[in-house]
């Protein structure tokens, strides 16, 4: 994996934990729209993933199931 898409990856699997925090530790009072702009990063991000992964869409990627044939995935 290039540096780049690790890079991308990190950037992503900071921001979501931060968004599952401040919605459990908020208790649910953050007003309508709050995290709209973190999950347009989030999905920015995950389409210059797709990209580089060279998947036609974000959905591609998220919903590619080859090598889970042994894994157990659904």
């Amino acid at each position: 994996m290039t540096k780049q898409k690790k890079e991308i990856i990190k950037k992503i699997d900071e921001v979501e934990p931060w968004i599952a925090v401040d919605e459990e530790l908020g208790c649910g009072f953050a007003p309508a729209g709050a995290y709209d702009e973190m999950y347009k990063e989030i999905y920015r991000l995950q389409e210059e993933l797709a990209r580089l992964q060279h998947y036609a869409s974000v959905e591609d990627m998220l919903y590619d199931t080859r090598g889970c044939e042994n894994s157990g995935c659904p």
